[in-house]
């Protein structure tokens, strides 16, 4: 027998990040631009408001390290988009895919209402669904020009953990702000295989089910016509049903997810990014929560849920808000960092503490005491956890 399964799981991948997922925005028009460089920290959304702002186009160059830069854009909906999905798109410049150590943004209303974060894997904002035509659309953005702290690991000395010797030139070329057309059914066939993909790698080579998933993603594809991706969507979608439907095998474990933030209140940043972090996250979330009310996040830091209040107090409550209250739910979480605490003498694993502090009642100012129903371990290093028994004391 001939071993497909290198040749399908390049296929997979190949499909789907040059041919799929750029093509789930199916039409764009670009907003027009204009940028004023806050001229050292981060100023209010008022005094940004008031700013003089000159023209500025795709292609420029923005952000000295740890600056902020303010963009006004605005555009019209075309009216020949009346019932479609339209969202706003916003590329930084962003590099590669992670969220931590470079741009970020934070996008307002022009009366100053924190919408919805922007960052590498997360570049939309919604704007109309269905979409009447001939909307006009504004936005002012927030951008944090964060540098990559991280880069080379750590291999040699860096200048850019300060600013004064970080320098002024600019880090990220401003890289698209459009009006967009969503095709729903384009960006759901990128799921699915998004989705089938990682499980099939996740599963070892000897498992029947990874054959399985691969050559109906093979057989699926066949499906696809790479001129027509939005007209073919559907049966491709159609295709992959019974092996997306399939559930696990009846003694596998059953998980729960729940959203979660993992924000370092204290790393590779100042407190004041942090800060700003906290409510492009919070953001985030409240506009997932609209759209999907069983949404659940966590946070397990009531100083982050303070610092957001205080930096956006528009942010909206609901954002803010621990508990399960309108549209998704918000919940409080006990945390526990079994890492960097101690080392027992002499050979064998870390010492770890041997109490947790368990969910029950938590007080956050402003909301009063509220339930705590999750902890959270974090960052769980160490290779074995042999006296782990889930009982205080153990």
């Amino acid at each position: 027998m001939h071993d497909e399964r290198r040749r399908i799981e390049d296929r997979v991948q190949r499909v789907l990040t040059q041919r799929v997922q750029p093509a789930a925005h199916s039409a764009s028009v670009p907003f027009t631009i204009e940028a004023w460089q806050a001229p050292g920290e981060p100023v209010p959304f008022a005094e940004a408001a008031r700013a003089p702002y000159e023209p500025f186009t795709t292609g420029t160059p923005w952000g000295p390290p740890w600056g902020t830069t303010w963009f006004k854009v605005h555009g019209e909906v075309p009216a020949a988009w009346a019932g479609k999905r339209v969202e706003a798109v916003f590329d930084l410049g962003f590099v590669g895919d992670w969220p931590g150590n470079q741009a970020e943004a934070l996008v307002h209303t022009p009366d100053g209402a924190p919408l919805k974060a922007v960052n590498p894997q997360n570049q939309y904002v919604p704007v109309a669904h269905p979409a009447e035509g001939g909307e006009h659309v504004a936005y002012l953005i927030e951008a944090a020009s964060n540098p990559d702290i991280l880069a080379n690991d750590f291999s040699r000395p860096t200048p850019l953990g300060d600013k004064l010797t970080a320098g002024r030139a600019p880090l990220y070329t401003f890289a698209r702000a459009d009006l967009t057309v969503l095709d729903e059914q384009v960006w759901h066939l990128g799921l699915d295989l998004t989705v089938l993909r990682e499980l099939m790698l996740e599963l070892s080579e000897h498992d029947p089910r990874r054959h399985e998933i691969a050559h109906a993603l093979d057989r699926a594809l066949d499906r696809l016509d790479l001129e027509d991706i939005s007209g073919t969507a559907t049966d491709v979608r159609e295709a992959l049903r019974g092996v997306l439907e399939r559930p696990a095998n009846a003694s596998a474990h059953t998980l729960s997810a729940v959203g979660h933030a993992h924000i370092d209140s204290a790393w590779l940043w100042p407190i004041r990014e942090t800060k700003r972090k906290t409510s492009r996250t919070f953001s985030n979330v409240t506009a997932l929560a609209k759209e999907y009310p069983e949404f659940i996040f966590a946070c397990s830091q009531a100083q982050q849920y303070a610092w957001s209040r205080s930096t956006t107090p528009r942010s909206g409550t609901a954002s803010t808000r621990p508990c399960a209250t309108g549209s998704g739910r918000r919940s409080a979480a006990c945390g526990w960092r079994p890492t960097a605490t101690c080392r027992r003498r002499g050979p064998g694993p870390p010492a770890h503490p041997r109490q947790a502090v368990l969910p029950g009642r938590v007080r956050h100012r402003d909301q009063g005491r509220v339930a705590a129903r999750l902890l959270r371990l974090q960052r769980l290093l160490s290779r074995n956890w042999p006296g782990w028994r889930g009982t205080s004391g153990s």
